[in-house]
């Protein structure tokens, strides 16, 4: 067996397949745990003379309880070639220790390596001396605050006058993240594309000064439209609020086909969760960290130097390596795609939550949407399918909402914009194509949605005003339990360019499934009750029927 993967590395990916913590590990074989983080990052390697690696072994093995752990240490060894086929605990354990210990030779091999490297470099390193005391002087002048003296990012300003820049303050952090991505503004090199960022910290490092947050969303948003492709790498917690508000903050940039997004669960006890990066490549690299736990990022160190950014650049890619993408998107030309993944996601027993700028799809009645349909420049197979699809979507509803929650949350706004201008507010999969309709449609839909809320009981709908959830306005999802959230971006935002078509995506990452279903319950809770009363919702739907009724009368 032969690996060129570091120990760090390895043992990583097996606390990170497990789900383990490294403090429990730490007190196992009776370390503390800075010793764990320092092997993870590479900093340490367990020498020969040790019984770490078997110590570690005994304790992995032990730690396998059931068959999805054991599926996924073998899936993991499997992955790099090690075969563990039928066997036993004990015969796991000696092929994890035999894995770690390659790895432990390896990178031994590699320390040496650069220590030797080190003797040989060390005179053409720039004054370090003269470095740490610009530091400490630039520091102690300015009073704890970086040397930025405008705080209006321009794009031709010089930011890199010193080979490191120290950074303090959460405020300046931004700033100097904001300067960053604004040298973005030319097209990228081909071959060197890719803006990289992360969200590791528990706050975020874009959570609190919305216009702050608002002008590097705009500097992402230019940097994408200028042909960069963006990579966010998102830590995942237990923090829901958290989750949601990344995925909020996310929701301008979506659109493009040229961002991507990828995830990890948090591991080691939080290795990596007290520090983020910003790399633009040719540009520079913004390393920033929080001084005290939980709190904000606060620090920074700014470099611009190839070999710091392309070391930095190496370990978000390391990082990333432990990641899986977070959203399978669906642009328009794959409409029917998605529609089939929401039949099926349909399908699938438990609680429907929707959150959307306008009626619940299924509360159209069949024969009112192949009306729609016909309406249309559509092929009779297209007409047909599309039926059939929404047909299936009727019939699941039927049968789970005696068992299961239904709830929808829509804006009274997109009511009344269907009264008053005979249009959606969100076309349903380009399904009019902005076509006005009559006040008989209108009513036909009105009316059946209000014998849905007469005859099931686990079907409500909550009617609120749009400017109460002014952040959610432009994103319209939905949350199965047990299977997905799908989410439908609006392409109305001030940012956004007519020429972009709005995408769907789909998230199955059970934490975020998990994170939306909750937060829609927290949002449901705190709506007033005679918003949602069923009552109330029948008697204002009635309202505005007896209001098309009379304006036809007039007529």
């Amino acid at each position: 067996m032969e690996t060129y993967s570091t120990f760090g590395e390895c043992l990583a990916a097996i606390l990170n397949a497990l789900d383990l913590k490294c403090s429990k590990l730490a007190k196992e074989i009776n370390v503390d745990p800075s010793l764990i983080y320092k092997w993870l990052r590479g900093e340490r390697v367990p020498s020969y003379d040790t019984t770490y690696i078997e110590q570690i072994s005994n304790y992995i093995a032990n730690k396998i309880s059931n068959s999805f752990q054991r599926k996924a240490i073998t899936d993991l060894l499997s992955g790099y070639g090690i075969n563990v086929s039928e066997m036993s605990n004990t015969g796991l354990k000696n092929k994890i220790m035999m894995w770690l210990q390659e790895a432990q030779g390896y990178s031994i091999k590699l320390h040496k390596k650069m220590n030797s490297e080190k003797k040989y470099k060390i005179d053409s390193v720039p004054n370090i001396t003269n470095l740490i005391k610009n530091i400490d002087t630039g520091t102690k002048q300015n009073h704890g605050k970086a040397n930025i003296m405008n705080h209006d990012p321009g794009i031709n300003g010089n930011l890199f006058n010193d080979n490191v820049q120290v950074i303090t303050g959460h405020e300046e952090v931004i700033y100097s993240m904001l300067k960053l991505l604004k040298q973005a503004h030319r097209k990228p090199d081909s071959y060197d594309d890719k803006i990289l960022i992360t969200f590791n910290s528990e706050t975020g490092i874009l959570f609190d000064d919305m216009d702050l947050k608002n002008k590097c969303i705009h500097a992402l948003y230019c940097a994408l439209s200028h042909g960069w492709n963006i990579i966010f790498l998102i830590r995942l917690s237990n923090n829901n609020q958290r989750t949601i508000r990344i995925i909020e903050d996310l929701q301008v940039l979506l659109p493009h086909g040229n961002l991507m997004v990828y995830y990890y669960h948090k591991a080691c006890d939080d290795i990596f969760a007290l520090n983020d990066l910003c790399i633009v490549p040719h540009t520079g690299a913004l390393l920033g960290f929080c001084s005290k736990i939980g709190q904000q990022v606060d620090r920074a160190f700014l470099h611009h130097e190839k070999t710091s950014v392309d070391t930095l650049t190496s370990y978000f890619f390391q990082q990333l390596t432990f990641a899986k993408p977070l959203l399978k998107a669906y642009p328009s030309y794959k409409t029917p795609e998605f529609q089939q993944a929401l039949v099926e996601a349909d399908e699938i027993p438990g609680d429907k939550y929707v959150f959307k700028n306008g009626l619940s799809t299924v509360t159209i009645p069949l024969n009112l949407y192949e009306k729609y349909l016909n309406l249309g420049n559509r092929t009779e197979q297209e007409i047909s399918y599309r039926k059939f699809m929404h047909k299936k979507r009727l019939e699941s509803f039927e049968s789970q909402v005696k068992y299961y929650e239904f709830r929808d949350i829509c804006f009274i706004e997109s009511l009344e914009m269907l009264v008053k201008n005979k249009k959606y507010t969100f076309d349903e999969y380009y399904m009019l194509e902005n076509r006005t309709i009559s006040n008989e449609d209108i009513v036909c839909h009105l009316e059946n949605l209000i014998n849905m809320l007469r005859k099931y009981d686990n079907y409500e709908v909550a009617f609120v005003s749009k400017q109460d959830f002014i952040s959610l306005s432009n994103i319209c999802w939905l949350v199965k339990r047990n299977s997905g959230v799908f989410i439908e971006t609006l392409n109305n935002d001030k940012l956004a360019d007519n020429n972009n078509p709005e995408m769907n995506f789909i998230i199955t990452e059970k934490s975020i499934v998990n994170a939306f279903h909750d937060y829609f319950l927290k949002l449901w809770c705190h709506i007033p009750d005679k918003n949602k009363d069923k009552r109330n919702s029948i008697n204002y739907l009635q309202l505005l029927i007896n209001k098309i009724n009379t304006e036809d009368k007039t007529r």
